[in-house]
């Protein structure tokens, strides 16, 4: 390494090498993890320093983080059974684009399997707080520094003196010069690009609209502590220490698992639950309410009131009802049926392919035409205000 380069790497360190935050005792190695660790059921994952796509030298001896290994962590966590709940302790100003948002969908897509909290102890921001946004809550320090989101890009304009570039004439965009317009304009648009999916990511991971990232978020600044709360980009103000409790503490068993309990901790899942129950009683209603018009249209002029509100009650079926009907309408005639309308129900009854069913069937053996006249009834049921009451014409 020549000493210009030493010079840099010695820089960049002293810039971005960051601490972690303050642990009253460390915790335990996580089989098959690369930096994740477990304090009493916590799974925690520390996100430090500048962020890159994958492993270099800059994340295997200068403290920073590569997305690859905090996507392994982050699922060999949720995979781990001993782990009831995972905190990303957040300590870094951000870095590369590329990556970070797979890992933000991955992180919002595992939510609600396990409980996924973020502590920002000094800077959360750009794609330290891309990759925050996607837990289920963000807590922070009063002196974290939060926020920064957007996308800046570094060119060089032209180039050095010892330096040939010569670039395929079908190809005249491959290496555009940010010191001319067009060039400089090219680079504008890949940057907003880049900057309008970080903002959408964020306004899904934190539930609201684009335009109050926009307006609230800093629009690329940065806010510390209390402020970044009250304009939401934090859901509260806490210790490291505090958070680890409260998700130690989190840990329930299955039989507390409440009602009350998902709507607090989880009010996504919540609401899609409650619009789902209600779909389901409403159509409970309906079909009640169904049940009850069909059976009282079975039994008008048929049997008396008394009789349809008792099969209503009990909560016969439709089927059931048409058959109790029949029975008791034999048994205890409210009508005669004229000559007309006689003739009208078997030929009602002949479409159905249903024998017709005569005045000595009906005083004969009753069971064995009730399964011919259910059908029938049912059918019929329409047309039973026409029939002529007591006595005929």
């Amino acid at each position: 390494m020549t000493d210009e380069a030493l010079l840099n790497l010695i820089s960049v360190v002293r810039t971005h090498k960051r601490g972690k935050a303050l642990e009253r005792f460390p915790g335990e190695s996580v089989k098959n993890a690369h930096r994740a660790y477990n304090r009493g059921g916590v799974g925690i994952i520390p996100v430090r320093d500048s962020l890159f796509m994958r492993s270099n030298l800059m994340t295997r001896h200068c403290g920073a983080t590569a997305y690859e290994t905090l996507m392994h962590d982050f699922h060999r966590l949720i995979e781990d059974a001993s782990i009831q709940s995972i905190l990303f302790e957040i300590d870094s100003p951000g870095g590369e684009a590329g990556g970070c948002s797979e890992l933000s969908d991955a992180i919002f897509e595992a939510r609600g399997r396990k409980p996924i909290f973020a502590y920002i102890s000094d800077y959360g921001a750009s794609a330290a707080y891309w990759i925050a946004s996607a837990c289920d809550r963000i807590y922070a320090s009063d002196s974290a520094i939060v926020g920064s989101i957007g996308v800046q890009i570094v060119a060089h304009c032209g180039i050095s003196d010892n330096e040939i570039r010569v670039v395929a004439s079908q190809s005249p965009n491959k290496n555009i010069d940010p010191g001319t317009e067009a060039g400089e304009k090219a680079l504008q648009e890949r940057a907003d690009a880049l900057a309008e999916i970080f903002i959408q990511k964020v306004a899904r991971n934190r539930g609201i609209s684009r335009e109050i990232v926009l307006e609230k978020y800093g629009q690329g600044g940065v806010l510390v502590g209390e402020k970044a709360r009250t304009q939401g980009l934090v859901d509260g103000i806490s210790t490291f220490e505090k958070i680890i409790s409260f998700l130690g503490e989190k840990t329930v068993k299955p039989e507390e698992i409440t009602a009350a309990y998902i709507a607090e901790e989880y009010p996504d899942i919540a609401r899609y639950f409650m619009t789902e129950g209600e779909k389901v009683t409403l159509a409970r209603i309906a079909a009640e309410d169904q049940r009850k018009s069909r059976i009282r249209a079975l039994g008008k002029g048929q049997v008396s009131d008394g009789f349809l509100s008792a099969l209503i009650d009990r909560g016969v079926s439709v089927q059931d009802a048409a058959m109790q009907i029949l029975e008791e309408a034999q048994k205890n005639p409210l009508r005669t049926i004229s000559n007309a309308a006689q003739k009208e129900h078997d030929a009602q009854l002949a479409e159905l392919n249903t024998p017709p069913v005569s005045e000595s069937a009906r005083t004969g053996d009753e069971k064995a035409i009730l399964d011919r006249q259910l059908e029938a009834a049912l059918h019929l049921s329409q047309k039973i205000d026409e029939f002529k009451i007591r006595g005929g014409k």
